[in-house]
């Protein structure tokens, strides 16, 4: 019994991955989009995934459908950021709004 409830504690305490859906996001081929959703102690912490391969930086606007209020990122080329739209969510499920544009380009 003991080893079921610290199975289940182990498995709250991991968080969520899951690809976001390419194509409700305007981005560039080489940026990826991804979600995680990690719980920490009182709810889930939705974050929106940057991932950048493109050689020149983006500029992009993040909102969820949870949180439409857009907030602004820079990723610089190579580099991969985590945007935090919401903590302490009871739920774990949500959708990333992405769009991004190419500096110089």
């Amino acid at each position: 019994m003991r080893f079921v409830l610290m199975l289940s504690l182990f498995a709250l305490a991991l968080p969520v991955f899951s690809r976001a859906q390419e194509s409700e996001n305007q981005v560039p081929d080489c940026l990826h989009v991804s979600k995680e959703a990690p719980y920490q102690g009182y709810g889930y912490t939705h974050i929106v995934v940057l991932e950048n391969t493109c050689g020149q930086a983006a500029r992009c606007q993040v909102a969820t459908d949870v949180d439409p209020t857009r907030i602004a990122k820079r990723v610089a080329a190579g580099a991969t950021e985590r945007v935090a739209t919401r903590r302490g969510s009871p739920a774990s499920a949500f959708s990333p709004r992405v769009s991004c544009t190419l500096e110089g380009g």
